[in-house]
């Protein structure tokens, strides 16, 4: 039995009755800063690769973390959303910074396999 209130695989018709984010929704404006600040730019930062690009963003973002640490702010301030926030960051920038080892470990590691099959068939062991 098909239900009416999903689309259909055809094409046709329009989303779903409900599909979507409601009209007003203020997501974006309360969590959009995120998205704005999670990579933002720093001087001198075009002539860094991303793995140390994104090492001293994290730098950075610590820095103020301890600031606005020593400060001790109670929840639901400003400075403890601010807080929340460059934790948020943090962990985005630590994440893609393992990506990142993980893919330069990952080709290093085919580099001396393709090294190690060259020798050997060139039978110098």
């Amino acid at each position: 039995m098909k239900k009416n209130s999903q689309q259909s695989r055809s094409g046709w018709g329009g989303k779903r009755k409900g599909a979507g984010a409601p009209l007003g929704n203020n997501n974006a404006v309360k969590h959009g800063e995120r998205s704005r600040r999670a990579f933002f730019p720093f001087e001198g930062g075009e002539a860094l690769s991303p793995l140390v690009r994104n090492r001293a963003r994290n730098l950075m973002l610590a820095e103020r973390y301890g600031i606005l640490l020593a400060n001790n702010p109670t929840p639901g301030t400003e400075e403890w959303r601010e807080m929340t926030l460059i934790n948020g960051l943090m962990g985005l920038h630590a994440d893609r910074i393992a990506r990142l080892e993980l893919s330069l470990a990952r080709s290093v590691s085919m580099q001396a396999r393709r090294d190690l099959r060259r020798v050997k068939k060139s039978g110098a062991c």
